[in-house]
């Protein structure tokens, strides 16, 4: 799988500055990009493009080669329920349902009967170290037992992609850590591409890069430190060095 994002540009109807000014990224399979940036900075903006939810004002989405622009709406459709799946930061729940039927859920729009869905959905929540939760109901769960619940759903569907929206957002650090680990183990298993965002740069454990969103622009690690010190973004100055290395 190859995402690749090239000069994007997003403007809102009646904003004065764009949301996305020119940004570029390149994502590959079993590969985990994340990107941190203060709020309003663009993050769920630019992630909410690559997983094609929305078009972009300008510039190119395109996967394996197919640009986002020359598909139907349907193909869109189509292609984001096959290919892609997302963890967002306020993620839906019907809460008359367990957890097992929650995860499994998101296999029936491709029509599976119910063994199945189940199946693969119990091996996802395993997979998510989640198999104790199988039987509880959303009000049951920790804030760490449900983003493993969230997780094992967007994988439960075999994605090539995943996009995630904060991740770690209300966990302890040490919670915070082992969801990132996780989905890392998870993910580079599997093979599949990993984009993630959060405000935090600390909470970005493990990936191969850590980029910055900073008036719409995206920016490097080098090209981050020396932001950090002249607009004193305090979670890039004091990011430890090892996750600076990806």
């Amino acid at each position: 799988m190859n995402l690749r994002i090239e000069q994007v540009c997003k403007r809102y109807p009646g904003a004065k500055r764009l949301a996305l000014n020119e940004v570029s990224l390149e994502l590959a399979g079993g590969q985990m990009i994340g990107i941190y940036g203060d709020s309003g900075a663009g993050k769920t903006t630019f992630l909410r493009i690559a997983a094609g939810r929305d078009a972009p004002t300008s510039g190119r989405v395109t996967y394996d080669g197919v640009a986002l622009q020359e598909m139907s709406r349907s193909e869109r459709t189509r292609h984001r329920r096959r290919e892609i799946a997302s963890v967002w930061a306020a993620e839906p729940w019907q809460e008359h349902l367990s957890v097992l039927e929650h995860v499994a859920m998101r296999l029936f729009v491709d029509r599976r009967d119910y063994r199945s869905a189940e199946r693969r959905a119990r091996q996802a929540l395993l997979a998510c170290e989640a198999e104790q939760c199988i039987g509880m109901r959303s009000e049951e769960l920790s804030d760490g037992q449900r983003q493993r619940v969230e997780l094992a759903r967007a994988l439960v569907s075999r994605p090539r992609l995943l996009i995630a929206d904060g991740p770690s957002t209300r966990l302890s650090r040490i919670e915070g850590k082992a969801i990132m680990a996780l989905l890392g183990s998870v993910a580079r298993k599997a093979g599949t591409a990993v984009l993630l965002a959060d405000s935090d740069a600390d909470a970005l454990v493990g990936v191969d890069e850590i980029l910055c969103l900073l008036d719409g622009r995206l920016v490097n690690d080098a090209e981050t430190r020396e932001l950090a010190r002249l607009y004193r973004l305090p979670s890039a100055a004091s990011r430890p060095a090892a996750a600076a290395d990806g």
